[in-house]
This record gives C-alpha cells, structure tokens and sequence, in this order.
C-alpha cells in the first residue's frame, strides 16, 4: 500500500520561504562562497572541527545528549531527504491499512564496522533495550505504542503497535534511533561503549575518544550503502575528522580565523559581521530548530495564577531581546514551534500577548497585586514581592534575565536575578524551588516538546514549568494516538492556544539560527534544516 505518512510528513519543512520568510527576512542568511579553484571531489586529509558543545559518550541507550560525530557513526532504519519526507536509510518499509503492523525489510549486503552482517536481530535487539522499563534510554517513551518487535526472517522486522502513532517514523530517523552492534554493544557493557569502541553502520569508526577535549572519527572503507540523498555512493572522501571541544565562542572564532580548524559551530555572534568579511571564510546560517524561553513555577504562588503569568507575558517586548542578545542573528518567539514549521506553527500565537503594559498592570490587579505604598513595584500578601529568576553565569542566560527585569519592572514586578552553578539550577528545578527560569530546546520534532515539557507527570523531570492541567493532559493523550502526521499537527496546534494562549506557564522569547564557519578548503558541506548534525560523506578538502 502507498504510505500516508510518507506521502505526507514531507510538508514537515524547516524551510527558509514563504512565510517563514517573513520572520526572518532581517536575518543574514549566507550560504556558500563561489570557490571554481578545484570542483572535482579528492580523497584524502582530516577535517578540523570546533565544536561548541561537550561531546558524551557516542551510546543513545546510556546518554541524552552526544554530538555531530553520531550522525557519521551510526546509520538508522530510516531518515530524512532535504525536503524532509522520511526515505530508507538501513531499510523500506510498509504499514498496514490500520497502522497498527510496520513491516522493515533491511537492505542486503550491510555490516557493522567490525564486518558482521546487520540482521534482523540486531533491529530487534536495539527495540528491546530502548524499550526497556529499567534501562537508562531516555526517549523509551517515543515508544511507547509499539507492543511487539518481531525477526520473521534474517532480512523482516515486523513492529505491531497498540494504537496507530504518527511520529513513529521521526523518532526512528533521530540519532537516538541509531543501530548498534549487539555482540560489541554487551562485551563493552553500557559505560565502556561508546567511549572505548563503537561499532554502528555508518561511513566512519570511532578512533579515539577523550571525553572533554578530542574526538577521532576515521573514514569506514567498507562502507557502500549511503542513503539516496548521498551524493557519494562509497566510502567518504575524508580520511578523517577530528572534533575539539572549546568552550568559549570568541576562542572558536579565534581559531577559525588562526586557521587552526576548518569548521565551527556557534562562532561568538558579535565577531560574525567580522567573520563575514574575511575572504578566506565562509559564513552559513540556517534556522536551527529550537526555542530559548522563561519558565514560571506554576505551583508556587502568584504564579500559581495565570493571570500574573499572562501580565508578565504582556511586558515581554522580544524585539530589543533579540537585538540585544543575538546581534538580530535569531527570530522573536511566541510559540515553541518555531515558524519554520509550517505546518505545526501556529500563527495566530503572535497576537496572543502583544506588549501591553496597560493590560499588564490590569492583570495584576485582578489578581491582587497591587502597589499600595508607590514605589513602582506590587506586593503580594501585603508585603514586598521579589520573584527569583535563577540562572547559571552564562553570559547570554544573564544579560537575558536583565532585560527581562528592566521589563517586568514596567508593570510592577521586581524581579531578582540570582546566579548559582549548573549543578544548583538542575537541583532546584527539579524539586521545584525557584520562580523564574530559563529553559531551552534544541530538537527537530517540536511537536513533542508538548510532551515533554507540558506533560503532568513530568514535573520534576522535564515539565520545568510544573504546569498540571486536565485539558492538556487530554490533548497530549489525543496527540500521543494519533494516526498521521496531519492529524498529530492539528492537535499540536490546539495544544498552543491552550498553552500560549491562555495558561501561559511559559514566555517563548526566540528561535536562534545555526551558524557555522568554514574555511574555503572545505567543500560539499552543506548543514541541512532536516538534521541536528550535517552529514559529511559529501565534504572533502581543496589541496
């Protein structure tokens, strides 16, 4: 039968057009300089590449978060063209009439890395510890509609689900759906693999690993079954690519401008017009699929009351925020589905709380808050009200929380700012002693942020905003049983007009943009919207 979610999720866009060209259009987008020196692809050389995140070990069952190399690791059943419709990576696949029976047929003549064949066990396998009630897997509950994982030969793997799911198909593309080894997988166990060996399916092997400074990843010469989308039908151009962690953003930009890499991640954004310029450089920027907000505790009173969360929405102006923060290098918020999501984005989100200090007030008013003693700020109780808005010493997280205060304080809210380390942060929003707190995302599947972030019982692990409503709740369990993409969006889009439009337990404040600079020696590397991390089979280096 034709796949209705196939057919479909390619309206999935994370596309710079349109109307999504409107929310950006202030934004420099630049993609790659014309460079006609050699256009003939060549093997050889190691790619250096600064990384602005701390890789973890490269194992989805033992970590939640890993890094660019996973993408050239790992190969997974399924994954994503640049129009975004889901395409055979390791396997095709069918689904029945009603949903409910997913059948993969895995394509011939693929091996692990240490040569052994990929079977139909191995499929079954990886479903069976990610699924796991006792494991560390931190998406088990993406899968939770699947009931059974069957091998009815080396070659079939047949999934039955509970109830029909339409966002199966993306969690099986995400890089935490990636195919492990079993046989190396349990002789390393679940701490020594993924830092001592890794043995995936993808176009590079692990060589060497130093948590906190190096990353080795060596070209896989056995590799000969890219996914259509490749270019490169066999083994990569590159002989390898090592990844550097450094921590501060001036000193990527420093190094790339030293010529001591030839890619980074996230350059310091005030040296981005410099870098700009530079004619041995090229600046690429692309929507990067996150959203950075303000969370309010919504078990602790006032703002318990979503009338004081909604007057603190109103005194929000996102524009200076952005400017201010961002060097104008992202896009005001009012939804945590960033407009570059079409079909998930809601855009009557922007008219929900327009900057309306008048109304503000008025809110805090109806709620009680008042300023009897005129010095510009309400008390709450009868006494002085000082909400605390805790963040790490991060510089962007800081000066945030000080534009965010000289706000509040338009409608009366005095807001403290109070720094303490990443350990105390974790540690208080989980036990839920905090007002105000910054929270982020980076994920290509916003629509399961409702999720995760909203979900009741997640408070004290993922739902930072402890926010527990009947009605949200429902639409989650709706959304969880959904049979395609079309409708799972529909119910996504109501999600919003209850959460940001009416409970408001978060302030979404902007969407950033990927950046990435190269040197001009880099070629066919093109960071694709349909991806966290950029594919290099296609990259090699000019001589």
């Amino acid at each position: 039968m034709s796949n209705p979610i196939q057919s479909s999720v390619n309206r999935r866009t994370l596309l710079i057009g349109t109307g999504a060209a409107a929310a950006v259009a202030t934004v420099p987008m630049l993609g790659r300089q014309s460079v006609s020196a050699q256009d003939t692809p060549v093997a050889g050389g190691t790619l250096r590449y600064g990384l602005n995140v701390e890789p973890r070990r490269m194992n989805q069952l033992n970590t939640t978060w890993m890094t660019d190399a996973t993408q050239h690791l790992y190969s997974r059943l399924v994954t994503r063209d640049d129009s975004g419709a889901y395409v055979p990576e390791l396997a095709s696949w069918e689904i029945s009439e009603d949903g409910l029976t997913w059948t993969f047929t895995l394509r011939e003549g693929i091996t692990f890395h240490n040569g052994d064949p990929v079977t139909s066990e191995a499929i079954v396998w990886w479903f069976n510890r990610a699924k796991d009630p006792d494991g560390f897997y931190g998406f088990k509950g993406s899968y939770s509609a699947i009931d059974t994982v069957t091998a009815t030969d080396p070659n079939t793997v047949v999934i039955t689900l509970s109830h029909p799911d339409g966002a199966l198909l993306f969690m099986l593309y995400t890089v935490y759906s990636s195919i492990h080894n079993p046989k190396t997988y349990e002789e390393l166990g679940d701490d020594g693999y993924g830092i001592q060996g890794v043995d995936g399916t993808g176009g590079f092997k692990l060589q060497e690993f130093t948590p906190g400074d190096k990353l080795v990843i060596v070209r896989n010469d056995a590799f000969a079954w890219p996914a259509d989308l490749i270019a490169n039908k066999s083994a990569p151009y590159l002989d390898a690519v090592e990844y550097r962690y450094i921590a501060d953003a001036s000193a990527r930009s420093a190094a790339i401008e030293a010529g001591d890499l030839d890619i980074v991640v996230a350059p310091n954004l005030a040296d981005v017009e410099r870098l700009q310029q530079n004619a041995d450089l090229t600046v690429i920027t692309k929507p990067m699929p996150a959203a950075r907000v303000v969370n309010f505790n919504c078990e602790r009173a006032p703002f318990s009351d979503k009338r004081v969360r909604q007057a603190m929405a109103h005194a929000i102006q996102r524009e200076p925020i952005v400017e201010r923060l961002l060097f104008g290098l992202g896009v005001p918020a009012t939804s945590i589905v960033p407009p570059i999501f079409p079909d998930i984005f809601l855009e009557e989100s922007a008219t929900y709380f327009p900057y309306d200090v008048e109304r503000g007030k008025a809110l805090l008013a109806e709620a009680g808050l008042t300023d009897s003693d005129g010095d510009g700020f309400v008390e709450f109780n009868g006494a002085v009200w000082e909400p605390e808005m805790i963040v790490t010493t991060d510089t962007e997280l800081v000066t945030l929380a000080q534009v965010m205060q000289a706000q509040a304080a338009e409608i009366g809210i005095k807001v403290s700012i109070v720094q303490v380390d990443l350990e105390t942060v974790s540690a208080r929003t989980a036990s839920g002693e905090f007002d105000l707190l910054t929270g982020f995302y980076l994920w290509d599947g916003p629509d399961t942020m409702y999720e995760w972030w909203f979900l009741s019982t997640n408070i004290g692990t993922t739902n930072s905003a402890r926010i527990s409503d009947p009605a949200v709740d429902a639409l989650i369990e709706q959304m969880r049983n959904t049979a395609t993409i079309e409708e799972r969006y529909a119910v996504v889009k109501e999600l919003q007009k209850s959460i940001h439009g009416d409970l408001a337990p978060i302030i979404p404040v902007y969407h950033p943009l990927d950046i990435y600079v190269m040197s001009n020696r880099v070629r066919g590397y093109n960071p694709n919207a349909f991806t966290l991390y950029p594919r290099m089979y296609d990259t090699w280096l000019a001589q």
